[in-house]
């Protein structure tokens, strides 16, 4: 496939090839139903696990947010521990930009 065609938005191989899947593995995986090749595997299931940390750690605040939304006021909340996870959450940011890694 050429590099510069075009997919529509509602064809699969538009939506996980370049965002989960790099095209060899598509085809090996979901073309030719080889589901043992083991560096596809290797990148489908790091992708899958990093999908659902972040969605993990989104779906942990949203309680709290809807109890802000609902309360009309954040008074309670420690401005510590909010600062502590700033900072943390700022650590691992700036951590993985020295080294490179990627944010795809």
């Amino acid at each position: 496939m050429a590099a510069e065609e075009k997919w529509p938005p509602f064809c699969p191989f538009g939506l996980l090839v370049p965002h989960i899947l790099p095209a060899q593995c598509y085809d090996e995986l979901l073309v030719r139903f080889n589901l043992l090749h083991i560096p596809c595997l290797k990148i489908l299931i790091s992708k899958g696990l990093g999908f659902a940390i972040v969605a993990g750690s989104l779906m942990v605040k949203l309680p709290q947010i809807a109890k802000i939304l609902g309360a009309r006021s954040a008074e309670g909340l420690s401005f510590n521990a909010i600062l502590l996870e700033l900072m943390a959450i700022t650590g691992t940011m700036v951590y993985s930009v020295s080294r490179s890694f990627p944010f795809r």
